[in-house]
C-alpha cells in the first residue's frame, strides 16, 4: 500500500477517529458511577452547609468559628447520614400535597412540579433543607436553604453558580454573604414578602424590622447577581408555601406520608 497516497491517509484518519472516539467512550462509561457519587457527595455537602455542618478541610476551623459551623471528620456520606434519615425526607407538590418518591432523587431542573424536602437532626433541632434554583448575571445559579421548624425563618444558606464574574457576583459563594441570610424570614403571617430589599451598603433603617427580617446587604460592584440571588431564594421558597399554610396550624411541621393502600397524602406529626 502506498502510505503516501490521499486514500491511505483518508483511511488511516477515519481509523484513528473511530479508535479514539471509541476509547473515549468506554472511559466514559467506566467513569459514569464515580462521577454520579461525586455529583452525589457534593449534593449531601450542600445540604449540610446549608445546616451549619461541614466536612474538615473543606471549611477552615476559623471560618468554622466565626459562622458557626458543626466540623465532622468523617466522610461525606457517613456524616450525612449521621444528621440525616432519608425516611424522615419527603417530597411535597406545589400544591402543598405530600407525594411518593425518594427526596434525594428529586431531579429539579427537570421534575418542576416536584420539591424535596431534607430533614436534618442537628443538635435536637429539625432543620428542613429546601433547593434553590435560578439564574444570576451570566448563567444559573443555585443552593441550599435550611428552614426552622416554622417553615418560614432561614438557618443557613449556601450557594452556587456555573459562571459568575470571579472577585464580583461569584462572591455569592462566600461565608461572609451567605451568613446575613440567617434570621431572614418568608413570611408575615399568610403573606409572603421574601427578601424585598437589597440594599447598597448598610441598610438604610437597620433597626427596622423590614430591614432586619426582609434585607440583604449587595455584593460590592455586583448588585445583578445579588438580585439574581435575591429572586432565586423568593421563587424557590414561595413554590412551598401551599405546604407551609397546609401545615402552620399544626404545632409543629409536620412530615408527609403516603398511605399504600388508599394512595392519598395524609399528614403526621414528626414527633409521633
Amino acid at each position: 500500500m502506498n502510505t503516501q497516497s490521499n486514500g491511505y491517509t483518508v483511511v488511516f484518519s477515519t481509523i484513528m477517529v473511530v479508535v479514539v472516539a471509541a476509547a473515549l467512550t468506554l472511559i466514559s462509561l467506566g467513569l459514569k458511577d464515580r462521577q454520579q457519587v461525586n455529583i452525589d457527595n457534593e449534593k449531601r455537602q450542600n445540604i449540610l452547609k446549608s445546616a451549619g455542618i461541614a466536612i474538615e478541610g473543606k471549611v477552615s476551623e476559623e471560618n468554622a468559628q466565626k459562622y458557626g459551623f458543626i466540623l465532622e471528620k468523617g466522610s461525606v456520606e457517613d456524616t450525612y447520614n449521621k444528621y440525616v434519615n432519608e425516611d424522615d425526607c419527603f417530597i411535597v407538590d406545589t400544591l402543598g400535597n405530600v407525594v411518593e418518591g425518594k427526596a434525594f432523587e428529586v431531579n429539579t431542573k427537570k421534575d418542576k412540579n416536584k420539591l424535596p424536602v431534607f430533614v436534618v437532626n442537628k443538635n435536637g433541632e429539625k432543620l428542613y433543607v429546601v433547593p434553590l434554583t435560578g439564574n444570576g448575571l451570566w448563567g444559573a445559579i443555585w443552593g441550599y436553604a435550611s428552614l426552622k421548624s416554622d417553615f418560614n425563618t432561614i438557618n443557613g444558606v449556601v450557594f452556587d453558580h456555573a459562571s459568575e464574574t470571579p472577585g464580583l457576583g461569584a462572591e455569592m459563594t462566600q461565608l461572609y454573604f451567605c451568613e446575613q441570610f440567617e434570621g431572614r424570614q418568608m413570611y408575615e403571617g399568610n403573606d409572603f414578602l421574601g427578601i424585598m430589599n437589597v440594599y447598597k451598603g448598610n441598610p438604610k433603617n437597620p433597626n427596622d424590622d423590614q430591614d432586619k427580617l426582609h434585607g440583604i446587604d449587595a455584593i460590592s460592584g455586583s448588585t445583578l447577581t445579588t438580585k439574581g440571588v435575591q429572586d432565586m431564594v423568593n421563587k424557590s421558597l414561595k413554590a412551598y408555601g401551599a405546604y407551609k399554610n397546609s401545615v402552620q396550624t399544626s404545632a409543629q411541621p409536620v412530615v408527609g406520608e403516603v398511605s399504600d393502600d388508599a394512595q392519598q397524602t395524609t399528614l403526621t406529626n414528626v414527633n409521633e
